[in-house]
């Protein structure tokens, strides 16, 4: 039976080794795979524990690249999972849909989200607010981004209800554009005023409250 002849840390990254086998590079592995395995010179693996082991060194190379996805900035659980499947695709040449179905995206999403790493709420919080602050955007472009980000509808309703000063908001994006508007009639300006704010995402309502605050009646 095959058996373990060295484990030697690996130069360039710290805390990964490499696991000899009879004499020749076998695989990689963590601290965690070897403890986990309790791996050591001398044991005796079969092809299909060597295979297992393999495997779950890959998985854990996955879990360590979806960390520092998550680094850069909070993502959604579908962000993650699309991530996870473009990287798997191309370690076995497969199709991104095929890719998707890897029982190993499910795995490390869970971990994910054991250690707090992953949250859809807490994603849809922090997205609305990013989205109403210096560029404020309204409550249709923002539930839009995040449908495409696989948020679910009831998650994002919650999140955008949070946000009780749309016309504020509205009124602060039209502050920035009404000086190159000051030669426009007041119909011409109200029509500006929808059109901008519908842009971004405004409902009629909140737009008709800003356009009856910063324009004259006529």
């Amino acid at each position: 039976m095959p058996q373990i002849t060295s484990i030697e840390p690996q130069k360039r990254r710290r805390g990964r080794f490499n696991i000899y086998v009879d004499g020749k590079f076998s695989f990689a592995a963590d601290e965690n795979l070897l403890a986990k395995n309790m791996l050591s010179v001398g044991k005796s693996l079969t092809a299909d524990q060597i295979e297992k082991l393999i495997k779950e060194n890959e998985a854990g190379k996955l879990f360590d690249a979806s960390l520092r996805f998550l680094s850069y900035r909070q993502r959604s659980e579908k962000e993650v999972c699309d991530f996870l499947a473009k990287k798997i695709a191309r370690i076995e040449n497969i199709k991104f849909a095929e890719a998707s179905q890897s029982p190993v995206i499910s795995q490390i999403i869970t971990r994910l989200k054991k250690r707090s790493f992953l949250n859809d709420e807490e994603f849809a919080n922090w997205w609305v607010k990013a989205r109403t602050g210096s560029q404020p955007k309204g409550p249709y472009v923002i539930r839009k981004e995040l449908l495409n980000k696989g948020v679910d509808k009831e998650i994002i309703e919650k999140a955008i209800s949070k946000v009780t000063n749309q016309t504020e908001l509205g009124r602060n994006v039209i502050e920035k554009k009404i000086k190159t508007w000051k030669k426009l009639t007041n119909l011409e300006l109200k029509k500006k005023v929808y059109e901008h704010l519908a842009r971004r995402g405004f409902d009629s309502k909140t737009i008709n409250e800003v356009i009856a605050q910063i324009v004259k009646k006529v």
